[in-house]
């Protein structure tokens, strides 16, 4: 929902940008549809419109000195357009934000015309007075939340199911040189200093069991300095006692 309103208000805020104030500021009253500002402004936003399939209405409103929101363009091409001048009931205070920053309401609101999603910018060197208004309609908005969600799950399962092949395949790789760790830690551990890890890998599991079996060997040959210089000393004993 919070990518929604920041498309939405991004998108009022662009369009914002191509709409000047001084343009609008005759337009009060229905009969003003007739003045070539408002038929220009008018067929401008229907194009953008029509350029965008999820957008259902694009407007622009005016704040009345009395605190009132009153339509000044309503890009609707049937019956229901909103007139010059039209007061509109059901402004939210996003809305309103929307006369002095960019802003989008934080769920669906409804009125007259259905329920929909709505974002807002302040329209150029309008000073707060007009601004740009987006609606996209309640099933649009659930049907892009669906997409979301269900991108969503896809994702997750596709996480979950490489972090599985990763742990089984990490619990293959080195399970078997772990194994030949533990029973050469054994070994050592019982005296056994003969016995030696016979297998190669070329990662980095390779270097730490040659480096085990240097060990081994190492302390083999000091055992076996060990039992020789003892023997040579038992010798000279003997000799002595002779």
């Amino acid at each position: 929902m919070n990518q929604l309103r920041i498309r939405l208000a991004s998108s009022a805020a662009l369009i914002s940008q191509e709409i000047d104030a001084d343009t609008l500021r005759d337009i009060r009253q229905p009969g003003d549809v007739e003045k070539f500002s408002y038929q220009e402004t008018l067929e401008q936003l229907r194009a953008m419109r029509r350029s965008v399939d999820d957008i259902a209405f694009l407007y622009i409103m005016r704040k009345a000195p009395s605190g009132e929101v009153v339509f000044v363009i309503d890009t609707d091409e049937s019956e229901e357009q909103a007139l010059p001048g039209q007061v509109y009931q059901a402004a939210t205070p996003q809305l309103r934000e929307g006369f002095l920053r960019r802003s989008a309401d934080e769920e669906i609101t409804r009125d007259r015309w259905g329920a929909f999603f709505s974002g807002y910018s302040p329209v150029m060197n309008g000073d707060g007075e007009f601004l740009v208004g987006i609606d996209m309609r309640a099933d649009e908005v659930r049907s892009k939340l669906d997409e979301i969600q269900a991108a969503a799950l896809w994702g997750i399962g596709i996480a979950l199911l490489l972090s599985w092949g990763i742990a089984t395949w990490m619990s293959r790789h080195f399970k078997r040189p772990i194994d030949a760790l533990l029973g050469q830690i054994q070994a050592v551990s019982a005296g056994n200093l003969d016995q030696r890890i016979e297998m190669r890998r070329d990662d980095e599991m390779d270097s730490l069991l040659n480096a085990i079996n240097d060990m081994t060997s190492d302390l083999k040959r000091a055992r076996d300095d060990n039992l020789r210089l003892a023997e040579s000393l038992d010798d000279t004993f003997a000799e002595k006692d002779v």
